[in-house]
């Protein structure tokens, strides 16, 4: 079974941080917390009551205007993309009255795990599990809206610029060298996995059930890692299938050998639970916008310079792991 939004919140390191250092605030009448393409220094956690979360859509026919993406309860929280990606925010989020929220500055999160390294783990590790749930949310709806499949500069190589050069020998070391043919699905929804996959060639279409067909929710190319939302989950099952739509090359780490990893080294920790995280986020982000919908957000987006010097140090990484696997 996968953790509940409270479980994963309220039992956190991150979560008895904030009730300690951060304010905490009730809402008497419907309130606007966060607005799709405003920045926002905040990150919200909801203690009681309610949000609606609600994205703008740009459809060719007009007939649309807008998408509730989702009805929090106690035990959610939102805001944690924007810091992830350093963006605007992707949806916005309406406090309903008589609801009880904590206020995370990010000023102040941000300070508090720079040394704090137990603090800085549970925190993405949180962020992390919360994108998860959502992603599987989105997944099980957003074939309602006709898209095309998108590749925006920042997703390329994201996990390798969280990781250092430490991390990626690490992973090279504990990694078995996987080669798969068109059409084959190594990932299946619904069954255990027990190891993460990082794609070091070709691509990989992703696709769940709904309702009884199989339906196409994204796909995943160079770069990436598979298989983490069933390692955030406590059942470890697959939440979609994966299939290989050529030939690929895969390097996969066993999931027993990297949770002892995260808990001797709470460096490392922290980076694998970033990284996650920040992947998790442009996938839920990138799955929006390939819709429609984040439209007023998609409108004011900026190319930020600072990521091109990003990808060229994650490309490195990326290129000498490959090169490192390919002598095998």
């Amino acid at each position: 079974m996968a953790p509940s939004p409270e479980s994963i919140l309220f039992e956190s390191h991150f979560f008895q941080w904030a009730q300690v250092n951060c304010e905490s605030f009730a809402v008497n009448e419907e309130q606007v917390l966060i607005e799709e393409g405003v920045a926002t220094p905040d990150l919200f956690l909801l203690l009681e009551g309610g949000a609606t979360v609600r994205t703008a859509l740009e459809t060719e026919d007009a007939s649309q205007d807008s998408v509730d993406l989702a009805e929090l309860s106690p035990g959610q929280f939102v805001g944690e993309m924007s810091l992830l990606e350093d963006r605007l925010p992707v949806a916005t989020v309406v406090a309903q009255p008589n609801s009880r929220w904590i206020r995370v500055r990010y000023s102040d999160l941000i300070a508090a795990i720079a040394s704090d390294k137990a603090l800085a783990s549970s925190t993405y590790q949180v962020f992390a599990g919360k994108l998860a749930l959502q992603l599987s949310r989105q997944n099980a709806f957003i074939h309602r809206w006709p898209g095309q499949d998108i590749e925006p500069l920042r997703k390329v190589l994201l996990v390798f610029g969280e990781w250092n050069e430490l991390d990626v020998a690490w992973l090279e070391k504990t990694g078995e060298k996987v080669d798969l043919s068109t059409g084959t699905a190594f990932i299946k929804e619904g069954e255990a996995l027990d190891r993460l996959y990082i794609v070091l060639d070709g691509e990989a279409e992703v696709m769940i059930n709904v309702e009884g067909p199989t339906t196409t929710v994204g796909s995943s190319r160079r770069g990436e890692i598979l298989g983490e939302m069933s390692f955030l989950n406590s059942d470890e099952q697959a939440t979609a299938t994966v299939q290989a739509r050529e030939a690929m090359v895969l390097l996969a780490v066993d999931k027993t050998s990297i949770r002892q990893q995260l808990t001797v080294d709470l460096a490392f920790a922290e980076r694998f639970y970033r990284s996650l995280a920040v992947l998790l986020s442009h996938r839920c982000r990138d799955q929006l916008m390939s819709r429609g919908m984040a439209a007023q957000a998609l409108a004011l987006e900026e190319l930020d310079l600072t990521t091109l010097g990003n990808v060229s140090t994650a490309g490195r990484r990326f290129e000498w792991l490959c090169s490192e696997v390919s002598k095998r």
